[in-house]
């Protein structure tokens, strides 16, 4: 079982070129058991959809953990928003009146040469945020 994540492509530029190597989401898939998610798991993949304008699936990365942090009292500087690559700013847009929020670690980022569309993947549109895909 693998994931499509819609991302805007500013976010998934960052992941390709190492510099976001954490996912920061309001929520995480729970059907993995929660060791797969606490720990990683090398098999399991998450393929980004990049939204308008380029609407196509342009690569994936390994799940390499997830850990569920509390916001509240949270600083610029904390090293969550760095591997982020998000201001505090945005993260509370984002997350609205959510105390918690889920931040995927991201593995071994890879780019394809050529995107692929949605349909390639059983889809007629893309996920508001994610969706599993087997």
């Amino acid at each position: 079982m693998n994931i499509i994540l819609s991302i805007h492509p500013k976010w998934a530029n960052l992941i390709y070129d190492g510099k976001k190597t954490i996912e920061l989401r309001k929520d995480l898939p729970h059907r993995m058991c929660p060791v797969k998610l606490r720990d990683g798991n090398p098999d399991f993949k998450v393929y980004l959809y990049e939204t308008t304008p380029v609407r196509k699936i342009t690569g994936f990365f390994y799940w390499g953990g997830v850990k569920i942090i509390d916001s509240r009292g949270m600083k610029e500087d904390n090293p969550y928003l760095v591997a982020g690559q998000a201001s505090l700013k945005e993260l509370q847009k984002y997350q609205g009146e959510n105390c918690s929020i889920c931040a995927w670690h991201i593995d071994k980022p890879q780019k394809f040469r050529d995107p692929l569309p949605i349909d390639l993947f059983g889809m007629k549109r893309p996920p508001q945020s994610w969706r599993y895909i087997d």
